[in-house]
């Protein structure tokens, strides 16, 4: 398996859910000109995900048509045959399930206002 950062693997899984939507598979994907297909590249210390784009020719062969980079922090920098609203997309997604996932700050409780009321009694007759 492809090592890089978790928010970059959660975008990665965004496009690989797009992939299966579109072909089945996990790798190739239709984009507004056509049948695209990524290849993973060398994996990065820094925990972001790299590779490159090929396009489908007509004749079923398929050729480079760029490259895409996940920054490690999640953020799609190029991402060649996608969208910029796929991108926002993706990355708003990776988002939400990252916080849900992963998020360790203790939310504050909200004390109803009949409740203050009752605990500022008891704290007047303690006192």
């Amino acid at each position: 398996m492809y090592k890089c950062s978790v928010k970059a693997q959660l975008v990665l899984d965004q496009v690989r859910a797009r992939c299966q939507a579109d072909s089945q598979t996990n790798n190739r994907w239709t984009g507004r000109s056509g049948n695209y297909m990524i290849i993973m590249g060398r994996e990065n210390p820094d925990g972001k995900a790299t590779g490159v784009v090929h396009k489908f020719q007509e004749d079923g062969t398929h050729k480079l048509a760029g490259s895409f980079k996940i920054m490690a922090d999640g953020i799609i920098t190029r991402f060649t045959g996608m969208s910029s609203a796929d991108w926002r997309n993706f990355m708003g997604t990776a988002q939400k399930e990252y916080d849900a996932k992963y998020s360790n700050e203790a939310k504050p409780t909200e004390v109803p206002a009949s409740e203050k009321s009752k605990i500022a009694s008891e704290k007047s007759k303690i006192a």
